[in-house]
């Protein structure tokens, strides 16, 4: 599933690693690094003064994060692959970009949208154009409860023009190929408005370049929609050819903008969430039957009060393992996914908590599962519960003192289990408590300053867990994964990237 963004992001750079350049990226031509540089820079917020580091560099840091969004290999190198993937053809708005100014507007609130064309490509007939822009906002709507009406109003929802190099926005557009287009998020003004590079050769429906597919793209942007990483996904970065009579919107589009919008007349649950329901345990399948009969579908048709797993600016409750599924709490919901699959190519299920189990509080604070004992700890306030499986286990809630807490604890912020080192570690504020699940007892040096212990990390922890190996971090609204081992930053995400936006 997919985010709100906007072509603004573009000048706007977020937290990087600081790695020295590998020897395969010292080895690449100068024409090609400077090339990676600029891509990075564009859609991966590089910033240009670490260009001029001299003791290390993040470009290494920056290609990992674009080899894990495309499925690349991921080795930081300037492969031919990587480099093959960053020229390709692809849309102007960015993977991996800051989001700090939309709050006040991550969606439309109203039914109907206008749109209007400015200007028209001399590529088409003003009849092709007109047709192709009413058949791509169709794939949309066919999907949610909105409607698109042509206007020739100033005043226009959407507007969309084509134009060739520097057109006004601070996002010049750089000839034939690479950027085909660009858009903005939902908002007043310029939100919404689509811009296509007339440098490019449009065709309403060829390999080289549909102007449907790539309309289709952008307006999923104007209605609120981020990349997504899953390759047969619309929202996919790198343009990619389908004849308009076989396309079909993928299953990972449909969940994304109707997370965002609600089900169109055609909701049904998709047949990855069907597969997801199969691997659950009875009890939880009964539970989901009966939440989908409130909600309409289990995987994400919401009820307006619960909260958007696509939302930007999502903090976490708490996130924890339980038989292969992992968790994601927020509110009086979690989420749900498979802790094997691929963070991109798997939808999230959103169940109330007290669907499943009616005698945990209905919003939680802390989380972690230890999985050689099949045991989940969940946490609110000063009480904790165990969870075997997806059952509460008997004599619980107990006080979280009988650990040995002391009482100026008062609540814990997160908590994750350290297999490796069989530790629990407690986040409470700024600093961190590590105990010994083999001793049943804190480590005599507990509580330390969690900055001491995990350099880069400096505000409060709301929620920690592992998946697939790495461990993760959420601080507000980022995802930080974390080497323990050499104490670095690996990348950093946003909150719902495993939850298939």
């Amino acid at each position: 599933m997919l985010h709100v963004t906007t072509l603004v992001q573009l000048f706007f750079t977020v937290c990087s690693l600081a790695l020295p350049i590998p020897d395969e990226v010292r080895k690449t031509s100068p024409t090609d690094f400077q090339f990676a540089q600029e891509y990075l820079m564009k859609f991966y917020g590089l910033s240009r003064r670490s260009f001029r580091q001299r003791t290390g560099s993040p470009v290494a840091g920056k290609i990992q994060e674009m080899q894990r969004f495309f499925g690349l290999n991921v080795t930081g190198k300037l492969d031919n692959g990587t480099l093959a993937m960053m020229k390709k053809p692809r849309c102007g708005v960015p993977d991996i970009a800051n989001y700090a100014f939309l709050q006040d507007n991550p969606k439309w609130n109203k039914n109907v949208l206008t749109y209007r064309i400015e200007n028209y490509t001399p590529d088409l007939r003003t009849a092709e154009v007109d047709q192709t822009m009413q058949k791509a906002f169709k794939v949309w709507s066919d999907n949610i409860p909105l409607n698109f009406s042509k206007v020739e109003s100033e005043d226009a929802d959407i507007v969309i023009s084509f134009a060739a190099g520097d057109h006004g926005d601070f996002s010049p557009f750089d000839g034939r190929l690479g950027t085909l287009a660009h858009a903005f998020a939902p908002g007043p003004g310029v939100g919404g408005d689509v811009h296509f590079d007339e440098d490019e050769n449009w065709k309403v429906d060829a390999r080289d370049i549909s102007l449907f597919l790539v309309a289709a793209h952008e307006f999923g942007h104007s209605l609120g929609l981020d990349h997504s990483r899953t390759q047969s996904s619309l929202m996919y970065p790198a343009y990619q050819y389908t004849p308009t009579s076989k396309f079909k919107l993928s299953d990972d589009d449909i969940q994304g903008i109707q997370a965002l919008y609600g089900g169109g007349n055609n909701d049904k649950p998709t047949q990855s969430t069907a597969t997801t329901m199969a691997s659950m345990t009875d009890t939880t399948k009964n539970a989901l039957s009966e939440t989908t009969t409130r909600s309409g579908t289990a995987s994400t048709s919401f009820l307006p009060d619960l909260p958007n797993p696509c939302d930007p600016f999502l903090t976490l409750d708490a996130v924890t393992n339980v038989r292969g599924l992992s968790l994601f709490f927020k509110d009086r919901v979690f989420w749900m996914r498979s802790s094997r699959t691929d963070k991109a190519k798997e939808p999230v299920l959103t169940i109330p908590i007290d669907s499943i189990w009616p005698k945990l509080p209905s919003k939680i604070d802390a989380a972690y599962s230890v999985t050689e004992k099949d045991a989940v700890y969940i946490f609110k306030g000063s009480n904790y519960w165990l969870l075997k499986g997806f059952t509460v286990a008997a004599g619980y809630p107990k006080s979280i003192y009988n650990l040995g807490f002391p009482a100026s604890v008062k609540k814990i912020d997160a908590a994750v289990y350290i297999k490796e080192r069989t530790k629990i570690l407690f986040f409470v504020g700024k600093k961190y408590y590590r105990y010994s699940e083999n001793k049943k007892a804190f480590d005599s040096t507990t509580p330390s300053l969690i900055k001491d212990e995990f350099p880069g990390i400096e505000s409060n922890v709301n929620a920690a867990f592992i998946m697939q190996g790495s461990y993760f971090f959420s601080s507000g609204t980022k995802l930080i994964e974390y080497d323990l081992k050499s104490k670095k930053i690996v990348c950093t995400l946003k909150n719902n990237a495993w939850l298939g936006c």
